[in-house]
């Protein structure tokens, strides 16, 4: 059933895409690459669960969160090779790529988690505003580094690890809070972390973003 989701999902976009100019493709191509990076990470993440033993609780809070936020980031190495300014924030194609990501990831709980007794609706708009936000808000972590990477032209390695291992630790511990006793903190803290991001860091590098379009141009 997954993946008559998935393709059911990608097929559409796809056409979408090749009727898209520029940028906009390109938040598309973005997004749609979160669905395959599921996908990818799935596969990855059920192989290690049958080959190494893991519980889907051990898996949570220590390879799950690496894998799916290497796979979610690998497009961003374009930018680091894209000399030429965006229109648009790097962090705003990451946050894309993280969204889609969290889309195929609701199907899949959708399927095997209706919601229990409750409302399989309420289940899949806490969901939404919280684990799609962590998702969408991890990527875009490891996407503003690339940006920072792209205007101090300096320290790329360290940087890049220093955000990814932000970004892993961050999506580790919402999976850590989210199956304990701390489970409103797990859910209150992407809310939260979208919040200052929209209010301070976005506008930031809006900002950024133009002093690097008006030295290019």
């Amino acid at each position: 059933m997954l993946e008559a989701i998935f393709l059911g999902t990608i097929i559409p976009l796809i056409f979408l895409i090749i009727v898209l100019k520029g940028e906009n493709r390109l938040m598309m191509v973005f997004f749609s690459w979160g669905l395959i990076a599921f996908v990818m990470s799935l596969s990855v993440n059920n192989m290690i669960v049958k080959h190494f033993g893991f519980s889907t609780s051990q898996l949570a809070v220590t390879w799950a969160p690496v894998l799916e936020e290497l796979f979610k980031a690998l497009p961003l190495v374009y930018f680091l090779r894209k000399s030429t300014p965006t229109n648009q924030p790097v962090i705003y194609f990451a946050m894309a790529a993280g969204i889609g990501f969290s889309i195929q990831e609701n199907f899949l709980y959708l399927l095997h988690h209706p919601g229990g007794n409750g409302s399989p609706l309420f289940y899949i708009v806490i969901r939404s505003i919280t684990t799609c936000l962590m998702h969408g808000i991890a990527t875009a972590i490891i996407g503003y580094g690339i940006s920072l990477i792209r205007r101090i032209k300096m320290m790329t390695l360290p940087l890049l690890f220093g955000l990814f291992s932000l970004s892993v630790t961050l999506h580790a511990l919402f999976n850590l809070y989210i199956n304990s006793a701390l489970k409103p903190l797990g859910l209150i803290l992407p809310i939260m972390i979208y919040i200052v991001g929209v209010l301070v860091v976005m506008p930031g590098d809006d900002a950024a973003q133009r002093v690097d379009d008006a030295r290019t141009n």
